[in-house]
């Protein structure tokens, strides 16, 4: 059968974000006009000059499901949170300003040192953790979401705030992230990244019983799984380590 048409990014990261989440779920995904398409400002025309994203036939029924949430958001505005995760991005270690590091899409990423198999009342010993991600267990695999920022999948997680412990931390960025609930969190260790600094994180592995069967909001941009067998792509390096790890 031939491809259809089901959306029309209007930004480039949204683009990228909805062929990435169609290829996790295994649904074959074509950008027409990938490299002719400008949706910078200015007059669209069409077939001529604008983002189309195409699937074949006969998973289009399955693709519309899996975008639903993009296809009735309004039009992407930026307002006042996009500096929390511009300092999520900076602070978290998941993805720093270093030309010396490698880079996607424009963002310079941290590299992965170590996880410290330390305690996690005595993890200040060795670093303070300054943000906090969660590996949860779902039925398909260990939630991974992918940072519409960063646009790679990942770890949910994110910056510790003021006078909050990193297992509240944990908690609170995996239900902002997955619209999901955290089991019962198990510490697994703190996580060393680098970027010339050095960072440190709290690891923290659970069960989740349920998710949405499709998430988005401004950072995220879908959900989807890992498993030794099926892994979406790409990965960051840090979250990619610690799947291995603990996976």
């Amino acid at each position: 059968m031939g491809l259809v048409r089901i959306f029309n990014p209007r930004t480039a990261s949204e683009a990228a974000v909805v062929v990435a989440m169609l290829e996790a779920h295994e649904i074959p995904a074509f950008l027409h006009n990938g490299h002719l398409a400008s949706v910078l400002p200015g007059l669209q025309i069409g077939a001529y000059n604008a983002h189309s994203v195409m699937v074949p036939e006969e998973r289009a029924e399955d693709a519309l499901e899996l975008i639903v949430n993009f296809r009735i958001a309004p039009s992407p505005v930026a307002d006042g949170s996009w500096l929390r995760n511009l300092l999520e991005g900076i602070l978290a270690g998941w993805f720093v300003p270093s030309q010396r590091r490698h880079t996607r899409s424009g963002v310079t990423l941290a590299s992965f040192v170590t996880l410290h198999a330390v305690p996690e009342q005595d993890h200040a010993e060795t670093g303070s953790a300054r943000f906090a991600v969660v590996m949860a267990r779902a039925a398909g695999g260990i939630t991974l979401v992918f940072n519409r920022y960063r646009r790679v999948w990942e770890l949910p997680g994110g910056l510790i705030d003021p006078g909050e412990s990193a297992r509240d931390c944990a908690a609170r960025e995996f239900h902002e992230e997955t619209g999901g609930v955290a089991g019962s969190l198990e510490w697994l260790g703190l996580v060393e990244v680098s970027d010339g600094n050095t960072h440190f994180g709290g690891v923290y592995g659970c069960t989740v019983e349920q998710l949405p069967e499709s998430f988005v909001s401004e950072e995220t941009g879908g959900l989807a799984f890992w498993s030794r067998h099926k892994a979406p792509r790409p990965l960051g390096e840090t979250d990619a380590a610690l799947l291995n790890r603990f996976g």
